[in-house]
């Protein structure tokens, strides 16, 4: 700060110029040598503060003035400088308003101080009641996750026969179908009888408290699954809804006139003399594959009876307690996902597969993969294989064409979409490493300056060789991955590092020689679908900045738009820049919650990712090195993850262009070893936020004492499986979750 306007204070005490108070002595250096103090200015004194011609700088050197007078009135007159004169002076009845004003304003910062320094996050970070008996639970021995939107059951049982079978028909003419004609529902029948023979081999350690297999429960001896369409579409908006009916029905009775006393005993010793009926209703395959996952987690195994003889096991039974069941259930958002980052660490194929198996159980649809970023770039491509042989880590850490393939396959099996983010222009140093002229700013340093993370690096928007070599990638892109939608990126874009080059801070600088830059790239490819229209962010004036970044995006639109692919991007496109973004445009919001709004204002649907609370990597502190451990981040525990409600402070018409949320793993502090344990259970803490909502249908907010008792569920599920899913707490508070709350 300039110290040029500091002003020199005096008091009519001291009328000489304030440069030349150094040789005048000072009241108080008098008192100090107890001299007789005279102040032949006094009167002076006092008649400028009766003058109303006074300036106002005279005056407020007056304020100073009167409390050494009231303290000379110890050696002097009393009566004329007493504090009922000074309270009765101009002086007060002149400025009683200011310091009012000031008593006011020391009273609010008072109040404000302990709401924004003592509690300051407790609003952004409210976590859900632990208790909320208004909420319909499920029965403690059918923990089912996530929870269905509607449900009732009963207070009998069903008990799975030996030859339990699933069987499949037209919803049109009730005609059975083949399901190896129909390969996600073909399989998605395999996994669940996988699942029940698991159940009914695994071996059960007795407690005293485990429920005891019911001697007049009724026979179910198949799973009748009805469907109207195997062979829908995986895309966003798929119809993922099913019913399911558990019904009991009187068996067949003897015939009184014809039965023996012999053949009335056989028919007693033949139980249970009733049997169950299981339906499952489906309008897809991918709502066949949410039934199956709730129908495997009804059924309860009980230990089987039977002496256990060396080298034989005796099978657990299986029963469906709480007969009838009936549920009407459909997600209450059509994108549920995990973002996964295998750029900053890489992931083999089989953790990927392992992931996507997990994502399943918990009815999971979104594998956002973020495959590409500035540290690596592991995706082989065709057309540009140096991108690979340069860019990755190491010449086996890559994803090959097979490699691609196979995770989309299986993602489709499991009813998972498969969405790559080619994360552009910023996070693209690994670009850099086999066409140096296609970034600008290559490991620049301080990369604090010139990136988010190290190393610095970004595409050349000027640069023809960018447009030529995305042009390609897309097309080889679109060929591996056919989902309708693509991720663009578009965050942490760095002006500083174009900035570096002399030919784009000339096309930032100088409007007028922009469009001889702009003539010399790339054709500008659109698309005339109406929904494609390009729309602004804000109005006001563009910076040369901004300038620069639509011209990029502008040709990158047109790729993936010519490919029938509709572009998501990251918030920062929406919000802190002003260019044009196609009406189709999907943004992702990350920063906070409240973010949202704003996108939704400008027009713009919303995938909502609040790293407030659905950042898995919070928390671990920074990695870089030196760094004093500190985290930009705290850490979401699955309590805070399932307490993400997307859409609360949203009115209805708001509602509606929220298309779902992600957890985003990302992977700085990640890899194979600690992948799963920082995945699960808090993935599935957010897969019941979204397929369920955060509010039951009476708009009851679902308490976390239940979701704690079916979560830890889950996670066991996900241990059998092989997933190493961290542990939620102590297995005592397992059994006595009460206690731990």
């Amino acid at each position: 700060m300039s110290k040029k306007n500091v002003s020199h204070s005096y008091t009519p005490l001291s009328l000489q110029d304030p440069n030349e108070s150094g040789k005048i002595g000072t009241t108080s250096d008098k008192l100090n040598r107890g001299q007789e103090i005279e102040n032949p200015n006094s009167d002076q004194g006092r008649a400028s503060m009766s003058d109303e011609n006074s300036s106002s700088s005279f005056e407020m050197d007056s304020i100073d003035y009167l409390p050494q007078r009231r303290h000379l009135s110890k050696f002097r007159d009393i009566s004329r400088f007493g504090v009922g004169s000074i309270f009765n002076s101009t002086h007060w009845s002149r400025y009683w308003v200011r310091y009012l004003v000031v008593a006011c304003i020391l009273a609010v910062v008072a109040i404000l101080v302990p709401l924004l320094v003592i509690k300051p996050w407790e609003y952004h970070y409210r976590l859900a009641p632990v208790t909320n008996d208004n909420v319909k639970a499920m029965p403690d021995e059918q923990p089912v996750w996530p929870i269905p939107r509607s449900f009732s059951f009963g207070n009998e049982k069903a008990t799975l026969t030996p030859t339990f079978q699933i069987k499949v028909q037209s919803s049109s003419n009730n005609e059975p179908l083949d399901p190896t004609l129909y390969p996600v529902l073909h399989k998605a029948i395999n996994r669940c009888m996988d699942r029940i023979q698991i159940k009914r081999s695994t071996t059960i350690i007795e407690t005293n408290g485990y429920p005891k297999h019911s001697q007049d429960a009724s026979s179910l001896s198949e799973l009748i699954i009805v469907i109207d369409n195997a062979l829908a579409p995986l895309e966003y908006g798929m119809d993922e809804s099913y019913l399911i009916n558990i019904n009991n029905q009187p068996g067949p009775q003897p015939n009184q006139e014809s039965s023996t006393v012999h053949e009335e005993l056989k028919r007693q010793k033949r139980a249970p003399t009733k049997e169950a009926i299981a339906v499952l209703k489906a309008n897809t395959q991918f709502g066949v594959l949410n039934g199956l996952e709730t129908f495997t987690q009804l059924i309860v195994a009980t230990p089987g009876s039977g002496t256990l003889v060396p080298g034989q096991t005796v099978e657990n039974t299986l029963e469906i307690p709480n007969v009838p069941w009936q549920i009407q259930d459909e997600p209450h958002f059509s994108h549920r996902g995990i973002l996964l980052d295998t750029s900053r660490n890489y992931f083999p194929v089989k953790d990927i597969l392992r992931t996507l198996d997990a994502m399943s159980v918990v009815k999971l649809n979104v594998f956002h993969w973020h495959v590409l970023d500035q540290q690596t770039y592991p995706l082989v491509s065709k057309s540009f294989p140096d991108l690979t042989a340069k860019g990755a880590q190491r010449p086996d850490y890559v994803y090959t064409e097979h490699d691609v393939a196979t995770i989309v396959q299986h993602g489709e099996e499991l009813g998972i979409r498969v969405l790559p983010e080619f994360d552009s222009p910023g996070h693209a140093a690994s670009w850099g490493r086999s066409y140096p002229n296609l970034t600008v700013c290559l490991d620049a340093q301080p990369h604090q300056k010139y990136a988010a993370e190290p190393p610095a690096g970004q595409l050349d928007p000027l640069e023809p060789f960018t447009y030529t070599v995305l042009d390609s990638l897309v097309k080889e892109w679109t060929a591996q991955f056919p989902d309708k939608q693509a991720h663009m990126g578009g965050d942490e874009i760095n002006f500083d590092c174009w900035k570096t080059s002399d030919r784009l801070r000339d096309y930032i600088e100088h409007a007028d020689r922009r469009a001889q830059y702009e003539n010399a790239l790339l054709p500008t490819l659109t698309n005339a679908a109406p929904e494609n229209n390009m729309r602004r962010t804000t109005s006001g004036k563009q910076s040369g900045e901004d300038k620069l970044l639509e011209v990029y995006l502008n040709r990158t639109f047109g790729m993936f738009l010519a490919q029938g692919k509709r572009p998501i991007v990251w918030e920062e496109l929406a919000l802190e820049h002003n260019l044009a973004l196609p009406d189709s445009a999907i943004v992702q919001v990350w920063k906070n919650a409240a973010n949202a709004k704003k996108v939704i204002a400008q027009g713009k649907p919303v995938i909502l990712s609040s790293s407030e609370y659905w950042y898995l990597d919070c928390g671990a502190g920074q990695w870089l090195i030196g760094a004093q451990g500190h985290s930009w981040c705290q850490f979401a525990s699955w309590q805070r993850v399932y307490s993400y409600s997307l859409t609360d402070q949203f009115n209805v018409e708001q509602q509606k262009m929220v298309y779902g949320g992600e957890v985003c793993m990302w992977a700085e502090q990640t890899d194979s070893s600690n992948l799963d344990s920082n995945l699960w259970p808090r993935s599935a803490a957010a897969a019941e936020v979204l397929w369920s909502g955060s509010r039951d249908e009476q708009g009851n907010e679902r308490p976390l004492m239940d979701a704690a008792k079916r979560l830890a569920a889950v996670r066991d599920r996900l241990v059998q499986m092989g997933v190493t899913a961290a542990p939620m707490y102590p297995s005592y508070c397992r059994h006595h979750p009460e206690g731990c709350s």
